[in-house]
């Protein structure tokens, strides 16, 4: 099964973001290796719909047809007999896409047509076409590496704290962070009732006013880098994720777009399964 362009509706706003240009490895959609099929939500989830999480809700709000009739169990198994349909409209097999993406200063990780501030998706739509959604966030004020695909499974293993894939930002931050308060800070805050706790820390400048400090993190919490300061007083003013696991944005400018290699998307899925 390949999917179908879906036209936005108010229920499947959200779900995809942008297109892309790339050839991507087919979708294997429907499970060979068992003859009872996949999970439903998985099976959304590899056609590029959004992440699983996101496909348990499309099912659950009624969006999702099995053949003809509405589903609401995400773990309905589908069979390659079955006939799924999102928004009354046939779900067919993708070619899988995986983009990095360095996101400027000023730009939302929003989809609402409502909003007439910059997009992510605005940067993509001028490329060939190809449904993709946002691995994680950055804030508006936020800039740096962003991964965008139409892999549901891949975007799990990103962005769920148990897989390890811990990201790296530079944080430009108003006053000078000694070392004792570095120390203070590696101890970790609570936030949204969990604890984060920075994997490193360190000063990499100083200025009289200034310092610019490396965090390594991987809770996934909200604008965790800049609530983590604010904790301890301190306001930052610039904010960049550097890395994604071992993927950096070297080479690439602020705007632009890239396919992950094949050793790059590979190497981040082995990270994330040690």
């Amino acid at each position: 099964m390949a999917i179908q362009k879906r036209k936005s509706t108010p229920k499947s706003r959200g779900r995809a973001h942008g297109r892309v240009a790339a050839a991507g490895t087919p979708s294997k959609g429907i499970s060979e290796e068992s003859p009872k099929g996949v999970r439903l939500n998985r099976f959304l989830a590899e056609q590029g719909l959004g992440s699983r999480r996101a496909c348990d809700s499309m099912v659950l709000e009624g969006s999702v047809e099995v053949d003809g009739k509405p589903m609401l169990e995400p773990g309905f198994r589908v069979t390659p007999e079955h006939q799924v349909s999102v928004d009354g409209e046939p779900v067919k097999k993708v070619r899988r896409l995986y983009y990095v993406f360095h996101k400027p200063t000023g730009v939302l990780c929003t989809e609402s047509p409502r909003e007439k501030r910059p997009k992510v998706s605005d940067f993509l739509e001028a490329m060939v076409p190809g449904r993709v959604f946002m691995v994680g966030r950055l804030d508006e004020d936020s800039s740096g590496l962003l991964l965008l695909t139409n892999d549901g499974d891949f975007s799990e293993l990103m962005t769920h704290p148990r897989h390890g894939i811990w990201k790296t930002y530079e944080a430009l931050v108003a006053g000078v962070v000694d070392a004792a308060m570095l120390k203070k800070m590696k101890g970790g805050v609570y936030l949204d009732g969990k604890k984060v706790v920075p994997k490193k820390m360190r000063v990499v400048r100083k200025t009289r006013n200034t310092t610019r400090v490396e965090v390594v993190l991987g809770e996934g919490v909200n604008r965790e880098v800049r609530r983590l300061f604010a904790r301890f007083g301190f306001k930052v003013k610039r904010l960049t994720r550097v890395r994604v696991g071992n993927l950096g944005l070297k080479g690439l400018r602020k705007g632009g777009l890239r396919p992950l290699t094949l050793e790059e998307r590979d190497s981040l899925v082995s990270l994330a399964r040690k």
